[in-house]
């Protein structure tokens, strides 16, 4: 058996724990810029202290492309944990209520 990470849940090959993370690190960054996702903190050139954070928890949509990740520091990152991000919930929550309104 090979000695690739597997993830918990799925029990599928965790690719963000392979060189590819590294790679897409440098490609969000690029994409959003090199600062943190929440806070807005810069990163330096090479990253350190960059994170990858799903930005719709794995949980809910189990997706790890570019797409549904962003670079978060450890803090910003630990804080969000396993929740949606206040912006996008509020926009779910204003959808449900324009979809189930009363006509007028």
């Amino acid at each position: 058996m090979s000695g690739a990470r597997r993830h918990p849940v799925t029990g599928k090959k965790d690719w963000l724990h392979s060189k590819a993370r590294a790679m897409v690190r440098v490609y969000v960054a690029e994409r959003d810029g090199a600062r943190c996702h929440y806070c807005r903190t810069p990163f330096p050139e090479d990253l350190v202290g960059a994170t990858l954070d799903h930005y719709v928890p794995y949980s809910l949509w189990p997706m790890s492309k570019p797409r549904n990740l962003v670079l978060a520091c450890a803090p910003c990152n630990n804080a969000k944990a396993d929740a949606l991000p206040l912006t996008l919930a509020w926009l779910l929550l204003t959808a449900d209520q324009a979809l189930y309104a009363p006509a007028a």
